[in-house]
C-alpha cells in the first residue's frame, strides 16, 4: 500500500511549549571555560559552541548539543514533528556563514511518527568563509584587518520528549577564534564526532534519473548490505512511501545498489530542487551518507513535470 507523505510536515502546535519570546538566551561557554558548569536548559544535558578548521583552511563553527536522557533534537527534515535548530551568526566585516551541515541522523519511529534526528550528541557544523572568496583561496591571512573583531551566535534548538521546548542559546568571542575542535575537517563525505557527513552524488559516483514521476538511483554500496533514502525538507515535494515506512529501502546486488521510488509532487519550481534527500549506506552513525539533489526539470509533454527525465550527476550510469 502506498502512502503519500508531504514535506515539510506541519508541526503539531499543541505539543509545543516554547520559551517566551522575551526570554534571554542562555549563554554557552566553551567546554574548558570556568562557566561551562552552568545549569543547561531543560532537555539539554550539555552544549557548547567551538571552532574547527576545514580542509580548505576556512573556519567551521561547531554547535555541540547533547540531549538529556530520553530527549532528542532534529535533523534538517525533522520528520512528522519538531523543528531543526537555527544558528544566527554575527561576524566581522568581510566574513559570511554558509548553510548548516547536518551529520547523518538517526532514522526511527516515535509514537507512530517518522523521526529524523539525534537522541545522542549531535555536532551541527556552520562553515564561515570570506564573502565572495574562491574555494581554493578562502582567506588572505589571519593578520588581515577585515578578519579582526568579535563573533557571536544566537541559536534556537527544539528538544523533545513527551513534549517539546525551544532552548535559546548564545555564545561569542574574539575573531579569529582558536580551532578547539580540530583542523582539516572534510565537509564533503568526511566525518565529525563519530557521525558521517554527507558527500555529494558526484563525488560518490552515483547516478540518478527522474522520468515520468519515478526516481532511480544507482551506485556502489561501498561494501554495505543495506541502502536507504530519506527525504530532505523540500517545499512541495511528496514521495510515495509504504505505509508505516520511515525510509525508502533499496536493493543491494554484489557491489551495486539500486533505489527506486515514485514522486507524486516535486519541489516548488525552477531554481529549487525537484527532489532531494540523503542516501544512507549501512546502519551505523559512522557509515557513509550521500546528499542527492535532482534539479527541477523542464515540463514535458502536457506540462507533466519530469516526463523528459533528468540526470542528477555528471557521472555515467554504473555498469551492470
Amino acid at each position: 500500500m502506498l502512502m503519500t507523505i508531504a514535506l515539510p510536515v506541519a508541526l503539531l502546535v499543541s505539543c509545543l511549549a516554547v520559551a517566551p519570546q522575551d526570554a534571554a538566551p542562555q549563554a554557552v561557554a566553551p567546554a574548558d571555560s570556568p562557566d561551562a558548569a552552568q545549569v543547561p536548559p531543560e532537555g539539554i544535558e550539555r552544549s557548547s559552541f567551538r571552532w574547527a578548521q576545514a580542509s580548505d583552511e576556512s573556519w567551521i563553527m561547531v554547535a555541540t548539543i547533547s540531549p538529556a536522557p530520553g530527549w532528542h533534537v532534529y535533523w534538517e527534515n525533522p520528520g512528522d514533528n519538531g523543528n531543526p535548530p537555527t544558528f544566527e551568526l554575527t561576524l566581522p566585516a568581510g566574513l559570511q556563514a554558509g548553510a548548516t551541515v547536518y551529520p547523518r541522523p538517526e532514522v526511527s519511529s516515535i509514537d507512530g511518527g517518522v523521526f529524523y534526528g539525534y537522541s545522542r550528541t549531535a555536532n551541527y557544523l556552520v562553515p564561515v568563509r570570506r564573502a565572495g572568496a574562491l574555494r581554493e583561496d578562502p582567506w588572505k591571512s589571519d593578520g588581515d584587518s577585515s578578519q579582526q573583531g568579535t563573533w557571536s551566535v544566537r541559536a534556537k534548538v527544539m528538544v523533545c520528549k513527551e513534549r517539546c521546548v525551544v532552548a535559546k542559546l548564545s555564545g561569542g568571542g574574539n575573531w579569529p577564534p582558536v580551532a578547539e575542535a580540530g583542523s582539516g575537517v572534510q565537509l564533503n563525505g568526511g566525518s565529525f564526532g563519530g557521525r558521517s557527513l554527507p558527500g555529494t552524488a558526484a563525488s560518490a559516483r552515483l547516478f540518478a534519473s527522474f522520468e515520468n514521476g519515478k526516481v532511480s538511483i544507482k551506485g556502489s554500496s561501498q561494501g554495505h548490505g543495506s541502502v536507504r533514502f530519506i527525504p530532505a525538507n523540500v517545499p512541495g515535494m511528496q514521495l510515495g512511501m509504504s505505509e508505516g515506512a520511515v525510509a525508502i529501502e533499496g536493493t543491494v546486488s554484489g557491489e551495486q545498489f539500486n533505489l527506486v521510488f515514485t514522486v507524486t509532487s516535486v519541489g516548488e519550481g525552477p531554481g529549487q530542487p525537484a527532489v532531494a534527500g540523503l542516501i544512507l549506506l549501512g546502519n551505523a552513525a559512522s557509515d557513509p551518507c550521500v546528499w542527492l539533489t535532482i534539479p527541477h526539470p523542464l515540463a514535458g509533454p502536457g506540462n507533466s513535470l519530469g516526463a523528459n527525465g533528468v540526470g542528477a550527476s555528471d557521472q555515467a550510469p554504473p555498469s551492470k
